[in-house]
């Protein structure tokens, strides 16, 4: 078995360390789309159909729903950061070890909690799954 090595210590780390320190601009919109979500108190319900009828479900119970599926589904190496719900979309914000393909992992995460939350309640949920951080292990 070969013996364990630091990820800092790799060479390739200098890249991750560099992205960090560049300021990141506030995307445009965000921060009055977060003030007018909290002035109006976003509780949008989803519809769910039934055999006796419909089943209103609250935007706060998709989204624990989302992070409870996404913290049990998480590829190894990937650490759930934050689930929100935005625009009737779950927003899942994900860090993940350095060294494992970012894109392949939340590509993967997003098609599980998909499809578990399409089996769960009965219509399809658009998710987006957003690598925000790399960290060593």
């Amino acid at each position: 078995m070969a013996p364990e090595t630091d990820p800092e210590q790799d060479p390739r780390w200098d890249a991750v360390r560099a992205a960090a320190r560049r300021r990141v601009p506030t995307p445009p919109g965000l921060v009055e789309r977060v003030l007018r979500a909290v002035a109006r108190g976003r509780r949008t319900a989803l519809d769910v159909p039934g055999e006796a009828g419909h089943l209103r479900v609250t935007e706060q119970v998709v989204v624990r729903l989302a992070g409870t599926i996404a913290a049990a589904r998480a590829p190894a190496g990937v650490r759930i950061s934050a689930v929100a719900a935005e625009e009737d979309v779950v927003q899942v914000l994900v860090s993940v070890r350095f060294g494992i393909a970012a894109d392949q992992a939340a590509e993967t995460l997003r098609r599980e909690i998909t499809a578990e939350l399409s089996r769960q309640l009965g219509v399809a949920t658009a998710v987006n799954v957003h690598v925000v951080d790399v960290h060593p292990g």
